[in-house]
């Protein structure tokens, strides 16, 4: 493809077109290229960062970094951290994860906010969080 109208002095391109299945190769080799050139952050230092994420948003964020990230993401410590900082904690631990229990905390809590009508709200709620375990209601004092 000629640029310039003909002049003398002008740049000349060429178009390559590449069949879609090639193109996607040629993207994960240079895919699998960079994941080999990029240096590994050590598993401890990962783990300092994980120790310092507050807020669930954030850790929901990290953990789509890497499969390493979910993983140190699905951790029950971290959740049940997050949790005490938001919720009261319970009498008894939770029969299922605390990431769980803080969703489905959540969620309730939503519910109860914004709609008026709290017995079917429970009605709806008990079986789910009959297997979450015991739930507690912020109250102000």
């Amino acid at each position: 493809m000629k640029k310039g109208g003909g002049q003398s002095g002008s740049t000349t391109q060429k178009a390559i077109i590449v069949h879609p299945t090639l193109g996607r190769r040629l993207f994960n080799e240079a895919h699998e290229q960079a994941k080999r050139d990029t240096p590994r952050i050590p598993l401890d230092v990962v783990a300092i960062v994980v120790g310092h994420l507050d807020c669930a948003k954030t850790v929901a964020s990290f953990a789509r970094v890497s499969k390493r990230c979910r993983d140190f993401a699905e951790d029950d410590a971290l959740w049940r951290r997050l949790y005490s900082m938001r919720f009261p904690m319970p009498s008894e631990p939770p029969k299922g994860k605390w990431k769980d229990l803080y969703r489905f905390q959540k969620q309730f809590l939503r519910d109860v906010l914004l709609n008026k009508n709290l017995d079917e709200i429970l009605e709806r709620a008990y079986p789910r969080w009959e297997s979450v375990g015991a739930i507690a209601l912020p109250v102000a004092t």
